[in-house]
C-alpha cells in the first residue's frame, strides 16, 4: 500500500512540474502576442479582417500568471509539508 502511495505522489509531483513548464511556455507566447499591434486576415471572398490581439492577450496573461501562482504555491506547500513530516519523525 505504501508503494502505491509513493508512486501516486511522484505522479502528482510530475504533473505539478508539467503544469509549471506548460504555463511558462504559454507565458512566453503570450508576451510575444502582446508585441503585435494588429493581426490581418484575408477571407476567401477577398475581404480583409483586422483584429487587435492585445485585450485577449492581457486576459490570457492574467489567467496564466494566476494559474502559475496557484500551481507553484500548491507544489511548494506539498513539498514543505512533506519535509516537515520527515523532520518530525
Amino acid at each position: 500500500m505504501d508503494r502505491i502511495l509513493l508512486i501516486e505522489a511522484k505522479i502528482i509531483d510530475s504533473f505539478y512540474l508539467f503544469l509549471i513548464i506548460f504555463n511558462l511556455v504559454s507565458l512566453y507566447f503570450i508576451v510575444d502576442l502582446l508585441s503585435y499591434d494588429e493581426i490581418i486576415g484575408y477571407h476567401a471572398n477577398g475581404e480583409i479582417k483586422c483584429c487587435n490581439p492585445r485585450n485577449l492577450a492581457f486576459l490570457f496573461f492574467g489567467t496564466t500568471v494566476s494559474n502559475l501562482l496557484f500551481v507553484s504555491v500548491a507544489l511548494l506547500a506539498k513539498l514543505l509539508s512533506q519535509n516537515l513530516v520527515k523532520e518530525i519523525k
